[in-house]
């Protein structure tokens, strides 16, 4: 350890005062400000002295022999900070690699919140996922570019939709510059801008019943994303659902049309949470009664002639009421916090569905149990 280099982290803030009642002692508080935790000792002058010069330019060695400090005690305090999470070794490229320069907060902020992970291997770890996303609405299209701005390199998007009007409330990419443009190609457009280094394959095509998943899902993807809600986001998750369970892929699930863009955290995992076939039982119980309805103004025009201006049409409104761009950013941002806790390993608030309830100001939960003894999926 003396021939290393390390740091205080620049997510930890430290304050001294004298400790009462004791002599050449202060009390000593480091704050972690991404997780709010505080932990306390007490020590001498020299303490926090060295605490000020570990700023990861020097090895341990040469702070010991400038400043006079014995080696056991320098060794004991730089155990403690790092056993703690207060500081980190600072390795030959920290303050060369561009990944840090783009990166440097959010790595900061996965160096709290895993102790003794290195940030930037963590980092360099999400730039090689493969994510495949279903459906880029307002909810789909949100998540995506939040995983974007983190880092994820990879993407395959699907969506048979063109952009119209009434998307430009909701879909941050849309405006009269990419209007009856694919969803598709306008988002790519859009994550290029912010990232150029971003891999991004898509399907301007609608999941039907008799769909091959194989063309879009690839071997090595990481998660695959369903936020599609037509003609039901239940009816596609299932299809996808008992495709990726087959294939021990993960899926999350969220949002949906109306008040339900505010509806997420529904996790399907191989092995580990009940299996889509599951879930379905339980939604079937819980929402017996309900059925998604159309609003359509279509001056007397049939359903055929319908579908054929669908994605171009003004005129009309799927899913009722809809909501404003707030709702869809909730449940993006509570899913993206769900995914990137699942690449890095830590545990989620499984086998249950949120939905922010306006009138109540909280999520409502609903859980979700396994009924492995009737399922045929999970039993398989």
């Amino acid at each position: 350890m003396l021939n290393r280099v390390y740091k205080i982290k620049d997510s930890v803030e430290i304050f001294t005062q004298t400790s009462d009642g004791k002599a050449n002692l202060f009390l000593i508080q480091f704050y972690k400000i991404n997780t709010r935790e505080s932990i306390y000792i007490e020590s001498s002058q020299d303490t926090i002295k060295l605490l000020s010069l570990l700023d990861g330019k020097n090895k341990l060695l040469k702070l010991a022999a400038t400043y006079n400090f014995e080696h056991q005690s320098l060794l004991k305090l730089v155990s403690f900070l790092l056993d703690k999470g207060l500081a980190i070794e600072v390795e030959k490229d920290y303050y060369d690699n561009n990944i840090n320069n783009r990166y440097l907060r959010q790595i900061a902020y996965f160096e709290d919140l895993i102790i003794n992970q290195n940030g930037k291997k963590i980092q360099e770890n999400l730039q090689d996922k493969n994510i495949v996303i279903f459906g880029l609405g307002s909810v789909g299209s949100a998540i995506t570019i939040i995983l974007a701005r983190m880092g994820i390199k990879n993407f395959v998007f699907i969506d048979y939709k063109k952009i119209n009007r009434s998307h430009f409330i909701k879909h941050l990419y849309c405006n009269e510059k990419n209007l009856y443009q694919f969803k598709n190609d306008a988002l790519k457009e859009y994550l290029l801008k912010i990232d150029s280094t971003i891999n991004i394959k898509t399907f301007n095509e609608k999941i039907l019943p008799n769909s091959d998943l194989r063309k879009f899902i690839p071997n090595n993807t990481s998660i695959i994303i369903n936020t599609a809600d037509e003609p039901y986001i239940g009816h596609i998750s299932i299809k996808i659902g008992r495709y990726a369970w087959d294939k021990n892929i993960a899926m999350y699930i969220a949002g949906g049309f109306d008040a339900h863009s505010m509806s997420t955290g529904e996790f399907i995992i191989p092995k580990t949470t009940p299996c889509i076939d599951c879930y379905s039982n339980n939604f079937k119980s819980a929402l017996k009664d309900y059925k998604p309805t159309y609003v359509i103004n279509t001056n007397n025009k049939n359903m055929q002639e319908i579908s054929k201006d669908i994605d171009e049409s003004d005129n009309i409104v799927l899913g009722g009421q809809g909501s404003i761009a707030a709702c869809s950013l909730f449940s993006a941002s509570y899913a993206c916090m769900q995914i990137i806790y699942y690449f890095l390993g830590i545990n989620l608030k499984m086998c249950a569905r949120g939905e922010y309830r306006i009138d109540r100001g909280d999520i409502v939960w609903i859980d979700l149990q396994n009924k492995k003894e009737t399922c045929k999926v999970c039993n398989a």
